[in-house]
């Protein structure tokens, strides 16, 4: 029966289990408790995940070192439940226009229920705390040069046109993946947030030289005038 599915997140085992058994009733609308940055380090520091749900252009702009972006989206559950373990600690970042109940609605209704909360002020209190912030950089499909090209996305996406030579990890993947790909390297996907989180997550494994591309791979055809290579 799973075999014709290709690659899906883990907890969707471990979901139907939890259906089984009738999951934990929430009451009322659920909230993001304020943290500061004193909680949330020693948070980081018994193993909470820092999970930055701001768009791609924020977070490559400036994040914590260490967090994981999952941009808020209708998918964020479904990456959430497939790169974060159930029983962490969550910790979220995100910007002041981000409704901070949407958020904790899509991690409970995968079954992530341990929420620490937000930090409080997002990334300005960081930095007003002293705290260091990375950046990881937007390039566009004409700019995309001579880097190694990491494809994150689906294997039926990557065999339809994919630029030459291009490495392929699925996202899920990437995290346990054998080897880092030489550097300098450029992590796509389809519009740019499964990149900014392979990149986030390769920026853990202490992978410095970093970029993401902005755009897709027809993008890429269209502005550089060569064709995909396909299969």
């Amino acid at each position: 029966l799973l075999g014709p599915l290709g690659p899906f997140p883990g907890d969707s085992m471990r979901l139907a289990e939890v259906t089984r058994r009738g999951p934990a009733i929430v009451g009322g609308s659920p909230h993001l408790a304020s943290l500061d940055t004193a909680a949330v380090h020693r948070l980081r520091e018994d193993g909470a995940e820092l999970v930055d749900v701001r768009p791609v252009t924020d977070f490559g702009a400036g994040h914590i070192p260490g967090s994981l972006s999952i941009p808020l989206r209708p998918a964020f559950a479904t990456w959430l439940g497939w790169l974060v373990e159930p029983d962490r600690p969550l910790v979220f970042v995100r910007n002041a226009d981000q409704d901070p109940a949407e958020i904790a609605w899509q991690a409970l209704k995968i079954g992530y229920d341990r929420i620490a909360g937000e930090l409080a002020g997002a990334l300005d209190s960081w930095t007003d705390a002293g705290g260091t912030v990375r950046q990881i950089p937007l390039v566009g499909a004409d700019a995309a040069g001579d880097r190694e090209v990491l494809d994150v996305r689906q294997a039926s996406e990557y065999a339809a046109g994919h630029l030459p030579g291009a490495v392929h990890v699925e996202l899920g993947a990437v995290a346990g993946a054998a080897a880092s790909p030489a550097e300098p390297v450029l992590v796509m996907g389809g519009h740019g947030e499964r990149a900014m989180t392979a990149a986030s997550l390769l920026a853990r494994t202490g992978t410095r030289d970093l970029a993401v591309l902005m755009g897709s791979a027809e993008d890429w055809s269209d502005a550089t005038g060569r064709p995909l290579q396909v299969g």
